[in-house]
C-alpha cells in the first residue's frame, strides 16, 4: 500500500561494501540466477546506494531523493518479502538491507570463486539454497509464484536479522565504511524539508531512540496525525449543522465529503511521514499498518455513504414516489451494496497488514450462518419483500383486501408494510405473512362492478315486469360509462323472494377509480328508482299478511273419505297407489297422465 511514497532512507540502508562492476544502466534487470548472481547484485546495489547516499546527504534535493527510491526498490527485490504484509514490505524490506549491510562488514569477506554459480566454473546443478559462511543467512531458489527460478535472500533469513544484527553489531567492521552503522544512521535520516541544522538545533532528549526512532519523529508524526482527526471532527461538527435544512440529497452528499477529507487528510499526512520525516524501525511498521487501516475504514466508510447517494439520486428523478416500494426496495439494495462493498474493501484491507482474507472470509460465512439461524423472522421478511417486489401485487396508495382486513397501504419497508385500515388506525403487516397470504387489490381493477338486486312488491303485474325490465335495459344501455358486451349489461328476474319478486340487475362500469365509480353508481341508482317509480310499482320490504276469516274447522267428509281410502289400500298392496293429499278423481287422472 502507498509504495508510491516509500522513504529513500527507510529503504536503503546502505553499506560501505566494495563495488563490482556497478550497473550503469539504470533499467538494466538484476542478476538473480545463482547464489553467486544474487549476493554479487547485493554487494553493488549497497554500493550504489552508499555513493547516492554520500550525494544526498552533502545536497538534499528531490532529484536525488529519487535516485534514492529508486535503488532501494531494487534493493529490495533481492528479498523474499511474499510472507511480509504488503502495508509493512516497504519498511521491513529497508530495514533488511539495512541490517543485511551492518553484519555483512563485519563478516569476513566471502570469496566471489566459492559462491555457487560464480563465473568461470561447471557447477553442474546449483543448490536449493546457499548460506553465507559463518551464519545462518540463506539464499534460496523459489520454487514458485512469479519469481520461481530466481534466488533470493530467503524469508526466513529476512525475520531473523534484527536478531542477528543485536548480536554483531557490538563487533568492529572488518572493512572501512562510512558508518559505524547504517540501521542508527537512516533512523536520524530526514527529507529535504528538514536542514540538518534545523535538526542539529533540536535538544539532546529528542534526539533519543523510541521503538526505533528518534523522539521528535515520534512526537511529530502523532501530532500531524492527531491534527487530521481534529480537522476531520471539527467538519462532521459543521456537516452536522448544515444538514438540518436541506434535502436527503444533499444531506448525503455532504456526509460524504466527511470520510473524503478523512482518507485525503491521513494519505497526505502519511505521504509527508514516509517522504519527509522518515521513520523507521517498530513505530514506522506501526504507522505504516494504522495509516492503512484508517484508510481503508475512511473508503469503507465512503462506500457505504455512495451507495445510498446513489439510490438517492435515482429516487429523485420524477418517475419514482419518495414513498413508493421502487424507493424502498432500491433503499434496501443501497444497504445491501454498502455492507459488501463496504465489508469487500475492509477484507481487502485486513488482507493488506497481513490478515488472510480467505480466512476472515470463512469467518464471516460462519458468522452469517448463525446470524441468519438467529434471525430467521428477519430474513423471511426480508424475502417476502423481495417476493413483494418481483409479482408487485400492490404499491403504495393501493386500496387492497388481505385476510379478513383491508386498507390502502401507505408504506412497503424492507420488513414490513404499512397499511391504513378501513376506521383509520394504521396495521403494520410483516412481508413475510403478505407474500403467503391471499391479496386482492382493488385499485388494480380495469373495470368496476355494478351489481344489485331490486325486490318489487308481489303486486306487480306481469305486464309491470315485462315493462319495467326492458325499461331497465335500455337505461343501462344508454350510459356512457357501461361496457356493452355479451349478455351485458343483464336484467333478469331471478326468483321469488319471501316477500319480493327479484329483479338482478348486473353491469361493469369502464373505469379503474372508486370514487368515480361511486358516483356513477349512485347516479344509476337514482335511474332505476325513478323507472320503477314510472312502472307503477314499488320495493318490497319483509312483512308478513294476516288473513282474518270464520273457521269453520275440520271437513269431517272429507277425513272421512281419506281414511276409508287409506284402509282400503292396506287390504290390496297389489293396487295402484294413490296419492293420500289429492281427491280420488285428480289421482285418477295423475294415473293417465303417467
Amino acid at each position: 500500500m502507498m509504495t508510491a511514497f516509500r522513504l529513500f532512507v527507510s529503504v536503503l540502508l546502505l553499506g560501505s561494501l566494495p563495488a563490482h562492476a556497478e550497473v550503469e544502466n539504470p533499467l538494466a534487470p538484476l542478476d538473480t540466477s545463482s547464489p553467486s548472481a544474487t549476493f554479487q547484485s547485493f554487494v553493488s546495489e549497497a554500493a550504489k546506494i552508499e555513493r547516492d547516499y554520500a550525494d544526498y546527504v552533502a545536497d538534499k534535493t528531490a532529484a536525488k531523493v529519487r535516485a534514492l527510491i529508486h535503488e532501494s526498490d531494487r534493493i529490495r527485490r533481492l528479498m523474499d518479502l511474499s510472507a511480509v504484509p504488503p502495508a509493512t514490505r516497504d519498511k521491513v524490506g529497508g530495514a533488511a538491507a539495512g541490517y543485511l549491510i551492518d553484519i555483512l562488514a563485519r563478516l569476513p569477506e566471502v570469496p566471489a570463486a566459492d559462491i555457487p554459480g560464480a563465473p568461470g566454473r561447471d557447477w553442474g546443478k546449483l543448490p536449493a539454497k546457499w548460506a553465507i559462511p559463518g551464519t545462518e543467512i540463506y539464499i534460496v531458489r523459489i520454487d514458485d509464484g512469479p519469481r520461481s527460478g530466481e534466488y533470493l535472500f530467503s524469508s526466513e533469513s529476512i525475520g531473523r536479522l534484527p536478531q542477528f544484527y543485536s548480536l554483531i553489531i557490538g563487533q568492529p567492521p572488518l572493512r572501512p565504511t562510512a558508518f559505524n552503522s547504517w540501521h542508527e544512521e537512516v533512523a536520524h535520516l530526514t527529507g529535504p524539508i528538514f536542514s540538518d541544522r534545523m535538526i542539529r538545533s533540536l535538544p539532546a532528549p529528542l534526539h533519543k531512540i523510541v521503538l526505533g526512532t528518534p523522539v521528535w519523529k515520534v512526537a511529530l508524526t502523532l501530532l500531524l496525525a492527531l491534527a487530521a482527526f481534529l480537522v476531520t471532527f471539527g467538519w462532521g461538527v459543521v456537516v452536522k449543522r448544515a444538514t438540518r435544512s436541506v434535502g436527503h440529497l444533499v444531506k448525503l452528499c455532504l456526509w460524504l465529503t466527511q470520510p473524503l477529507l478523512l482518507a485525503g487528510l491521513v494519505y497526505l499526512v502519511d505521504w509527508f511521514v514516509r517522504t519527509e520525516v522518515n521513520l523507521s524501525g517498530e513505530f514506522a511498521s506501526a504507522e505504516a499498518v494504522f495509516a492503512v487501516v484508517v484508510l481503508f475504514l475512511a473508503a469503507g466508510w465512503a462506500a457505504w455513504i455512495a451507495c445510498f447517494l446513489v439510490a438517492e439520486a435515482i429516487i429523485a428523478s420524477p418517475r419514482i414516489s419518495d414513498n413508493s416500494f421502487d424507493a424502498h426496495l432500491l433503499r434496501l439494495l443501497a444497504r445491501l451494496g454498502g455492507f459488501f462493498a463496504a465489508g469487500g474493501i475492509l477484507v481487502y484491507g485486513a488482507n493488506d497488514i497481513g490478515i488472510p482474507a480467505l480466512g476472515l472470509i470463512a469467518g464471516l460465512g460462519v458468522g452469517g450462518v448463525a446470524l441468519a439461524l438467529a434471525s430467521q423472522s428477519t430474513v423471511e421478511n426480508l424475502f417476502g419483500g423481495f417476493s413483494i417486489f418481483a409479482d408487485r401485487p400492490f404499491r403504495v396508495g393501493d386500496l387492497i383486501r388481505y385476510d379478513d382486513s383491508s386498507g390502502w397501504v401507505e408504506g412497503i419497508g424492507a420488513r414490513s408494510s404499512r397499511i391504513r385500515a378501513l376506521d383509520g388506525t394504521l396495521a403494520t403487516v410483516p412481508n413475510g405473512d403478505l407474500a403467503k397470504i391471499h391479496i386482492t387489490n382493488f385499485s388494480r381493477r380495469n373495470k368496476c362492478l355494478f351489481l344489485h338486486t331490486l325486490g318489487l312488491r308481489y303486486e306487480t303485474s306481469p305486464a309491470q315486469f315485462e315493462w319495467l325490465l326492458d325499461a331497465l335495459r335500455r337505461l343501462l344501455i344508454a350510459h356512457p360509462t357501461v361496457e356493452k358486451a355479451r349478455g351485458l349489461p343483464r336484467v333478469v328476474l331471478t326468483g321469488f323472494g319471501a316477500s319480493s319478486i327479484d329483479i338482478e340487475l348486473r353491469a361493469y362500469v369502464l373505469t379503474s377509480d372508486y370514487e368515480t365509480f361511486l358516483k356513477i353508481q349512485e347516479d344509476l341508482i337514482l335511474e332505476v328508482m325513478r323507472t320503477v317509480e314510472a312502472a307503477g310499482t314499488g320495493f318490497a320490504f319483509p312483512s308478513q299478511t294476516a288473513y282474518l276469516a270464520r273457521d269453520d274447522g275440520i271437513d269431517a267428509a272429507a277425513q272421512t273419505r281419506i281414511e276409508e281410502e287409506m284402509l282400503g289400500r292396506r287390504a290390496k298392496p297389489e293396487a295402484p297407489r294413490h296419492s293420500v293429499s289429492e281427491p280420488s278423481e285428480p289421482a285418477a287422472g295423475a294415473d293417465k297422465r303417467a
